[in-house]
């Protein structure tokens, strides 16, 4: 498997895939934000849409952990294909260091392999809430075609932080078509109903078959899931630092 995008020296950040029929493909990824909203709708999709894992991103500083599940080890950074859906998958955050960087070159991997748009999912903290249910924010490439989610864009004032604002950023550089969708979530623990509301949302606008029974059944269960791993990785992240 060859590195999809590379910079001729070694970078810190390196996607590990077969870049071979992927133009025109969409983007779906999610981070580690409030509520844990990106992760649990990128996880849970990745699951229902019954994608195959097709490549990894590889870092210089890798998250001490991996886990198992029925195919066999998960990493901490994954990428699946179902069709011309690719969907990353980040089973913990980049280390703190190599966060921007994480964000860039997944953003130029997008760009550079002729994807046709990108949509990256997120979390509003819930105390921010008016009466709506989430919000969108596009790049200026994608704000026509942002009608779709028939949801309002981010107020000026709320600002969008992390490497989800560092690939909108650099999605808006390249004029490349890019959409966050941020339902409001609760920002002290995981929250699978606001990841369920994305999803809803996604799939409406891009026609993807998904079955939220399974999530919302277990909402609860995925909740404790969740928390129990943020509470574990916390208590050994010295040896991240």
């Amino acid at each position: 498997m060859n590195p999809a995008y590379s910079v001729g020296v070694r970078v810190p950040v390196q996607l590990l895939v077969d870049s071979k029929n992927l133009k025109g493909s969409t983007l779906v990824t999610g981070f580690h934000g409030v509520g844990q909203t990106g992760y649990i709708a990128t996880s849970y999709m990745i699951h229902a849409l019954k994608a195959e894992r097709v490549g990894f991103v590889q870092v210089a500083n890798p998250p001490p952990w991996v886990g198992t599940a029925d195919g066999g080890l998960v990493t901490p950074f994954e990428v699946y294909r179902r069709g011309k859906t690719v969907l990353v998958k980040l089973e913990f955050s980049p280390h703190r260091s190599e966060e921007a960087e994480f964000a860039k070159v997944l953003a130029n991997w997008a760009v550079k392999g002729k994807f046709k748009d990108a949509i990256l999912i997120g979390g509003l903290d819930s105390s921010f809430r008016n009466n709506d249910e989430f919000c969108v924010v596009p790049t200026g490439a994608y704000i026509d075609r942002a009608k779709v989610f028939k949801a309002p864009i981010l107020e000026p004032g709320l600002l969008v932080y992390g490497p989800l604002a560092v690939m909108l950023s650099e999605f808006e550089i390249h004029d490349f078509p890019a959409v966050a969708v941020l339902p409001y979530a609760e920002p002290a623990r995981a929250d699978p109903a606001a990841a369920a509301l994305a999803i809803r949302k996604i799939s409406k606008a891009y026609n993807f078959k998904v079955n939220l029974k399974e999530l919302l059944k277990d909402a609860k269960l995925i909740e404790r899931e969740y928390d129990h791993k943020s509470r574990l990785t916390k208590s050994h992240e010295r040896l991240y630092a």
